[in-house]
């Protein structure tokens, strides 16, 4: 055999599986064959905490019989609120059994949280779960806190688009519009268009005999209002149909009338006492009845005189005149009596020259009117006593007594207009369904004595519960026809509510109302859907959950410098390691996968475990809710709601901060020779 005959070609290299850096990368981070001497003890008390934490809440919620209403453990209510069915402790449990619930899910919650550390500490080394451990809370925080905005956002969107429609038509310049009948059945026969309703908008101000509010007078069609809101069913006192049907309202709980104030009484024994008297707070009488008309009480004299300085001014009279003191009479021009007002729109108060009527000009005595005429006039309204009986004049006959409170509804009163406010407006004026209040307005009549505000007395015909604050705080409901003639709009509103069938369709539907405005040639008006009327709203909680988004991935940030520091320690421990797998033909790209992995190993374990762990704590939120109310007997359910999305977007945040952490040590170790290496191993 030659020297020069062909060596056998070596074979080639054999390349490294692709689980290799993986395999390797697990089984550095894994605790060795002997674990930590406390991690077991650990296990025990784990175990021993979720059995005592289950315990307290299977007592909590199955040991405990029903209390009675009359023992002091329960909240005490006023007996009244109990009577109308009000008992917000009527489903909730007693203070025991609620303390009992609440110290077993703590309990269950220090156990759950010891016994993964323990498992975790089982498993891999000390250092790789305190890591698992901080990605974990991070993730677990934000998925958490994102999916508890998500439901705040959902519940608001769902309360604003229950109680006010999807889409609203008004004017350009905001004013109010007419010829708006045509156009509501024009949108309401688009397809997809579930109903479209008009509504008159402006600031009023609520007045009950205890306290003063401001608030937002909306004038609906009861009828078509139904097809585009909720109020009907979230009516808490009263009936919505009262709107429609103000005779229907029942009387006041409380079995009293707000009334204006009371005059001073008279010490004439002729006067009748005057039992409507309602102090300082007192208001105006419903608009259209008769007391309605303010009254001038004369000034009370007193002297010596045994009749207490009375005179009869139909016998003085004639005696003045007699002597001259006083012209001749005048002769007598019959007048029709004025007509009581009966609407909304008359409950704009006026002021006359005189106390006796307004007077013509031109007049020859200059307003002077006759006495002897205007007192026959005064008496017949009431307003002046009846004249004094004497020898000479026969005292008239007696009119036949009426009975007030048996009178029937209407017969002698006029018809009070209904009105529906909010929960938290009827707290701030202390009204409930029948009760009186005044409506107030700015827009009045100009007189001599300046701008008179428009007063109207109406009766709450119902309280809603929109659980919303602003909502329940400011709007307050009227119908159409009563709003347009007391804020005085006539036959106009300031816009059009329309509700659709699919809220994802929103654009397609407003397409359809804008041709059906464009169709009517209605060029003043413009269309908006609610994301346009509420875009401050919703961009602020936008920019908030993304501000609490980049503040929770902090805490992931600490954890990935965790694995920064864990992963340069690495480095320097293993460096023999590294020279021996370089010896023996590792690639330094094969170096560099085994430390990246080895930060992946932790990132997607606590990622996992923070997601899982998030996701459950929403659901326990969303079942039992948190004690919120200061104590701990009431519970209040989050709004909780758990997106797919933003689920995924925290497990790939946590993996992209974890594995940018985790690529300067690996360069360093893929860069290392194995002779420094050695060297370094032997220092």
């Amino acid at each position: 055999m030659s020297r020069n005959a062909a060596r056998p070609a070596a074979p080639p290299r054999a390349e490294a599986p692709p689980s290799l850096h993986w395999q390797i990368a697990w089984r550095h981070l894994r605790a060795g064959d002997r674990p930590p001497s406390w991690a077991w003890p650990a296990v025990g008390l784990a175990v021993y905490l979720l059995i005592v934490g289950g315990g307290f809440v299977l007592y909590a919620l199955y040991g405990f019989a029903p209390v009675d209403p009359s023992l002091p453990e329960r909240v005490a209510l006023d007996s009244s609120l109990v009577g109308l069915g009000f008992d917000p402790t009527l489903h909730l449990p007693p203070p025991a059994q609620a303390y009992f619930g609440v110290l077993g899910a703590i309990t269950l919650l220090l156990g759950a949280g010891l016994l993964l550390g323990a498992v975790l500490s089982l498993v891999f080394t000390l250092l790789a779960t305190v890591i698992t451990v901080s990605v974990m809370l991070g993730c677990m925080a934000l998925v958490v806190v994102l999916s508890l905005m998500t439901g705040l956002e959902l519940e608001l969107r769902d309360k604003i688009l229950g109680q006010r429609a999807h889409i609203r038509v008004s004017a350009a310049d905001g004013r109010p519009f007419a010829d708006y009948r045509d156009l509501a059945h024009a949108i309401a026969d688009k397809p997809g268009i579930l109903g479209a309703s008009p509504y008159l908008q402006g600031e009023v101000m609520v007045r009950s005999g205890f306290q003063r509010q401001g608030g937002i007078l909306l004038g609906i069609d009861p009828e078509l209002h139904r097809s585009v809101s909720n109020l009907p069913d979230i009516m808490r006192e009263g009936d919505y149909e009262f709107l429609s049907h103000p005779e229907r309202i029942p009387e006041s709980e409380f079995g009293f009338d707000i009334t204006p104030v009371e005059p001073p009484k008279s010490d004439e024994p002729d006067a009748a006492p005057d039992d409507k008297g309602g102090g300082a707070t007192g208001l105006p009488l419903p608009t259209g009845s008769e007391d309605h008309v303010p009254e001038d009480i004369p000034s009370q004299a007193v002297d010596d005189d045994p009749d207490g300085g009375w005179e009869d001014p139909e016998v003085e009279i004639p005696a003045l005149r007699k002597k001259g003191v006083i012209p001749a009479a005048k002769p007598v021009i019959e007048d029709k009596p004025p007509a009581v007002p009966t609407s909304p729109a008359t409950a704009i108060p006026t002021i006359p020259r005189s106390p006796f009527g307004v007077v013509a000009s031109g007049d020859e005595d200059e307003g002077w009117e006759d006495p002897e005429v205007e007192i026959g006039k005064l008496r017949a309204s009431g307003k002046l006593p009846p004249p004094k009986p004497s020898e000479a004049t026969p005292p008239p006959p007696p009119e036949p007594a009426v009975d007030v409170d048996t009178e029937e509804p209407g017969s002698s009163r006029a018809l009070v207009d209904g009105l529906l406010i909010g929960s938290e407006k009827a707290k701030e004026l202390a009204a409930r369904t029948g009760d009186q209040v005044q409506l107030i307005t700015p827009i009045g009549r100009m007189t001599p004595a300046g701008r008179i505000p428009g007063v109207m007395a109406v009766r709450v015909a119902g309280v809603f519960d929109a659980d919303h604050y602003d909502y329940d705080r400011w709007l307050v409901y009227a119908s159409l026809p009563v709003a347009q003639a007391f804020l005085r709009a006539g036959d106009r509103v300031t816009g059009l509510e329309v509700k659709v069938d699919d809220i994802e369709q929103l654009d397609v539907r407003k397409q359809a109302v804008q041709d059906a405005v464009d169709a009517a040639g209605r060029s003043d008006l413009i269309v908006q859907d609610w994301q346009e009327l509420n875009r401050s709203l919703f961009s602020a909680m936008a920019l908030e959950k993304i501000a609490v988004f980049v503040a929770l991935l902090c805490v992931i940030l600490v954890a990935s410098f965790g694995i920064l520091g864990s992963n340069l320690m690495s480095v320097l421990e293993k460096s023999k390691e590294i020279a021996i797998l370089k010896t023996m033909g590792c690639t330094d790209a094969l170096i560099q996968r085994i430390f990246i992995s080895e930060g992946l190993c932790l990132g997607i374990l606590g990622g996992i475990l923070g997601i899982v762990t998030g996701i459950g704590l929403c659901g326990l939120l969303d079942r039992f809710g948190l004690p919120l109310g200061g104590t701990l007997q009431s519970f209040e359910q989050l709004p909780v709601f758990i997106d797919g999305f933003e689920v995924v977007l925290v497990g790939v945040s946590s993996l992209v901060i974890v594995w940018l952490s985790s690529l300067y040590p690996a360069r360093i170790a893929s860069r290392m020779r194995p002779v420094d290496a050695l060297r370094q191993a032997e220092r």
